[in-house]
C-alpha cells in the first residue's frame, strides 16, 4: 500500500488527507497543533505521527502556512526516500530558495501549486500546477491524478508564478465584486435573483458564484484570508516585474483594499469581506 504523509492539516490538509484516505492509501500526518488530530480522530486509515516518520513515505505532501515553516521543515525530513511535494503558497524568491535547498539535500522535489478550496481538496479535483523535474513528475503523475488535476508546466518558478497570479486575478475579481455589490444591494432585489441574472451573462466567474451571495447576504465562510491576499497579491507584483511588467496599477489598488480591510480587523476574514470596506465607508459618508 502506497504511503503517504502530510505536513500541515490545516484545511486544506485535512481535505487532501480524508480524500486520499478515501482512495486507499495509507496516510500519516503531522501538525504542530494537536486540535488537528481531533479534526481527523474519525477517519479510519489516518494516523498521526512524528515529523522523522515522513522520511519513509513514498510521497511527502508539504502544505504549510509560510515559506518559514516549509523551509524548516525540508531539514526536518532529510534522507526522504519518496518524492516530497510542496504545496504550500509561497513567493517566487522563497520557492527558489526551498527548490534549491531540496536540491542540495538530494531529495526528489515537486512544486504542486493548488486551486481550489478545502471542498476541493476532500473531492480530490484541485488543479495542480506542478514544476520540477519532469522525470519525478512522470513518475508520481498517477498519484497527483488522486489529488486533483495536475498540469505540468516544467520549472519550480512557473508553477510558483501561475499560482500568484492566478490568485492576483481572483483576488481583482473579487475586489470588483465588492464594490458592485453596493450598488446592487440598493436594487432592492433578492440576492439568489441577482447572482442568477449576472452569472448567465458575461460578468460571470467562479467568484461571483461563491463569493458574491455572501457579500449581498452578509454571511460569510472563511475559506481565504484578508491577510493571505495581501500577502499573495504583493508576492504576485514582485514575480510581474521579476518578468519585467513593471506596470501594475490595479493590483497595487487591490493591495491597498486589502490592507483597508484589514486595517478595520478584517485580517483573519475571507477575502469576500472586504465588501465590508465599502459598507464602511458608505456609512461614514452618510
Amino acid at each position: 500500500m502506497t504511503k503517504v504523509f502530510v505536513i500541515g492539516l490545516g484545511r486544506m490538509g485535512r481535505g487532501i488527507v480524508k480524500n486520499l484516505v478515501k482512495k486507499g492509501y495509507s496516510v500519516l500526518g503531522y501538525d504542530v497543533s494537536p486540535s488537528s488530530y481531533e479534526l481527523l480522530a474519525d477517519i479510519t486509515g489516518f494516523k498521526p505521527a512524528a515529523l522523522p516518520e515522513a522520511r519513509e513515505a513514498d510521497y511527502v505532501l508539504v502544505t504549510l502556512p509560510t515559506a518559514r515553516e516549509l523551509l524548516g521543515v525540508l531539514d526536518e525530513i532529510t534522507g526522504s526516500k519518496g518524492v516530497v511535494i510542496n504545496m504550500t503558497t509561497v513567493g517566487l524568491d522563497d520557492a527558489k530558495a526551498a527548490a534549491s535547498k531540496a536540491a542540495s539535500m538530494n531529495l526528489r522535489y515537486l512544486t504542486a501549486m493548488m486551486e481550489g478550496g478545502p471542498a476541493n481538496a476532500e473531492t480530490g479535483t484541485l488543479t495542480l500546477y506542478v514544476g520540477g523535474p519532469v522525470e519525478v513528475y512522470n513518475s508520481s503523475l498517477a498519484f497527483l491524478r488522486d489529488i486533483g488535476n495536475p498540469i505540468y508546466v516544467g520549472s519550480h518558478e512557473a508553477a510558483t508564478t501561475i499560482k500568484l497570479l492566478s490568485t492576483a486575478i481572483l483576488l481583482a475579481n473579487t475586489a470588483i465584486l465588492a464594490e458592485a455589490s453596493q450598488a446592487l444591494l440598493r436594487l432592492g432585489l433578492e440576492p439568489d435573483l441577482l447572482v442568477k441574472a449576472l452569472s448567465s451573462g458575461g460578468a460571470d466567474s467562479a467568484q461571483l458564484r461563491s463569493r458574491l451571495p455572501m457579500m449581498l447576504s452578509g454571511l460569510y465562510k472563511d475559506v481565504f484570508s484578508v491577510d493571505l491576499g495581501v500577502y499573495v497579491l504583493e508576492e504576485a507584483i514582485k514575480a510581474a516585474r521579476a518578468l519585467g511588467s513593471d506596470y501594475t496599477p490595479l493590483l497595487s489598488q487591490v493591495v491597498e483594499l486589502l490592507r483597508a480591510a484589514r486595517g478595520l480587523g478584517l485580517g483573519s476574514h475571507d477575502v469576500a469581506e472586504v465588501a465590508e470596506v465599502y459598507k464602511y465607508l458608505t456609512s461614514r459618508k452618510g
